[in-house]
């Protein structure tokens, strides 16, 4: 496996890793994949800052890194980059959007195709979470993709979504003990109060306010709504109509950011839609990232609410899941 630096131009310089096969050369190219991060997994290595977090903690869990080594393993190139404003890649943070993330996708997936390494007809995309969105965009503007994974992709409308994911603290509250309510209200406040202002950002967000501002204890949260205000606009199920490549449905059989159903969701749209070459995947055990929870419920929302869960790796099973599809759509050796 070989990696290397690389800048390319979009609206603005995107910064980047190209990650390589061993046997991949301008005289034997091979297939690639355009991984396309999900929301808060705002550098290359799809890494999050999480609140809470031990001073010297590394960021979690590192999905498109992952994903990244072990395609390169099984002969498949991928391209990985820093949301622009972020990391290396230039940009306004404050105006980054769905529009911008699409503009920057597209982007790497022509640079990926003029790569003497690549072969430009087996050029894929895979998309986590709302980087599902993006990648279903890019198959819509882009001409012969070779294929489309959806990892722990929705397809049900974002506030049901939201009020079952960021309010699940509120819901659960009267569940945990004291002292766990006291650590969440110490170290997680801002999740807290999230959770707390869920129908208050959600309708802030649907009467256009363009910044909303959230108090509680002292405590001062700052949101830009525009990813909020684009997503209220998004049919999530119709964006997935237009894919016609082979896709990758895969989810966490205990995803509790995107409900599993919304997998199957997925898979009925796209076949309702004329794909036939569309391959579900559910696997049991595994939560938004792909990593392993605790088989107990309460736990495993303690697990949740907590961050626990998510500065686990991401599942091998899950690993290989991508991979096989990927070797076998895209043709790899």
């Amino acid at each position: 496996m070989r990696e290397h630096e690389v800048t390319l131009a979009s609206e603005v310089s995107i910064a980047g890793v190209l990650c390589l096969p061993e046997e991949a050369t301008a005289a034997s190219p091979v297939p690639a994949i355009a991984l396309i991060a999900g929301s808060g997994a705002d550098t290359r290595d799809g890494d999050l800052v999480l609140e809470g977090g031990a001073d010297g903690e590394p960021p979690a869990p590192g999905t498109m890194r992952r994903i990244a080594h072990h395609l390169a393993m099984a002969g498949v190139a991928t391209l990985r980059w820093d949301r622009r404003g972020f990391g290396r890649s230039s940009g306004d943070v404050s105006e980054v959007s769905y529009d911008t993330d699409l503009a920057d996708a597209l982007a790497c997936v022509r640079w990926l195709r003029d790569r003497p390494e690549v072969l430009a007809d087996r050029v894929a995309v895979a998309g986590h979470s709302a980087g599902a969105l993006v990648a279903c965009r890019v198959c819509r503007d882009e001409p012969g993709v070779a294929g489309v994974a959806l990892l722990g992709a929705l397809s049900s409308p974002i506030e049901d979504m939201l009020r079952w994911n960021v309010g699940r603290l509120q819901r659960h509250w009267d569940e945990f003990s004291e002292e766990q309510r006291a650590w969440l209200s110490s170290a997680l406040p801002i999740t807290l109060l999230r959770s707390e202002g869920m129908e208050r950002l959600l309708e802030g967000a649907r009467r256009g306010e363009e910044v909303l501002v959230l108090e509680r204890n002292g405590v001062t949260m700052e949101m830009r709504t525009v990813r909020l205000r684009q997503d209220l606009a998004t049919s999530y199920a119709d964006e997935m109509r237009v894919v016609r490549c082979p896709v990758l449905v895969l989810h966490g059989g205990d995803d509790l950011n995107v409900p599993v159903e919304d997998a199957l969701r997925s898979y009925t749209v796209l076949r309702e839609a004329g794909n036939h070459d569309v391959t579900l995947l559910v696997l049991p055990g595994l939560e938004h990232y792909f990593n392993p929870v605790s088989p107990d419920p309460h736990q495993r929302v303690w697990e949740r609410v907590s961050l626990t869960a998510i500065r686990r790796p991401m599942a091998k099973q899950a690993l290989d899941a991508v991979t096989r599809w990927a070797v076998h759509t895209l043709g790899a050796d």
